[in-house]
């Protein structure tokens, strides 16, 4: 896909232009601020597709090591994982993605608690979490220190 750049400043100076040329030419655009990819601004069908697609089928990514599906209903992200069954939503990508490993640490938090007890699938992942999370740890010595 060809994204023509414009500064933000270029891009206000010449909305009604770019306006027209991404609703009847299918142009797309990419703004910028001081070199930085602010917002894209793309024809509605593009856009629609795209968030149908997103919340149909998803994007796989991962979260510090983590393998996850990405959904996007139109208003929200979904940050969900297979290994451990843990989601995380929000308005944004990184928020989902946030909260999503907020949710991971709680529930590495709440195992630990009860680490003695857990039946096998859970102790192994108790173990998976802690090696996930062992550079994490190392890194929060090496400040400390």
């Amino acid at each position: 896909m060809d994204y023509v750049t414009l500064g933000a400043a270029e891009a206000r100076d010449r909305l009604a232009h770019v306006l027209n040329e991404v609703a009847y030419g299918g142009q797309r655009y990419i703004v910028e601020r001081r070199g930085r990819p602010l917002v894209a601004i793309l024809p509605a069908g593009e856009y629609a597709a795209l968030v149908q697609l997103l919340s149909e089928h998803g994007a796989t990514s991962d979260v510090r090591g983590i393998p996850v599906r990405i959904r996007f209903d139109g208003s929200r992200y979904f940050v969900s994982d297979d290994p451990f069954d843990l989601y995380g939503e929000g308005a944004t990508l990184d928020a989902a993605r946030q909260d999503y490993w907020l949710a991971v640490q709680e529930y590495r938090v709440d195992l630990e608690a009860d680490a003695v007890r857990l039946a096998p699938y859970l102790a192994e992942r108790l173990e998976r979490l802690r090696a996930l999370m062992a550079p994490e740890a190392a890194g929060e010595a090496d400040r400390d220190a």
